[in-house]
């Protein structure tokens, strides 16, 4: 079974959409950065501040509109419990292997 997962473009317009759709709270929050990030790169001629809010903000807003499946997510609450048995992970030659 392949589940299917929901692309976004990293531009501003694109982050507001979604998040005013599925979560306006973090909506009205990336706004705000957003909007600080733009004063202090026009104040410091460097664009390195909102570039800084869109990495974050894109990143919130893929996972947002794609959750976590329950197998994901009752994989992810094993590992928090300290449970890693079927994960993987690197070797100290950075080879991939199962825990």
């Amino acid at each position: 079974m392949t589940a299917s997962t929901t692309k976004i473009e990293r531009s501003a317009p694109a982050i507001r959409a979604v998040l005013a759709e599925v979560s306006p709270p973090e909506c009205a929050r990336f706004e705000a950065e957003f909007t600080e990030s733009l004063a202090r790169a026009s104040a410091e001629f460097d664009l390195a501040p909102a570039e800084a809010v869109l990495d974050r903000w894109w990143g919130i807003a893929v996972i947002r509109v794609n959750p976590l499946s329950e197998r994901e997510a009752a994989q992810v609450a094993a590992a928090k419990a300290g449970e890693l048995t079927g994960l993987r992970a690197r070797d100290e030659q950075g080879n991939w292997v199962q825990l």
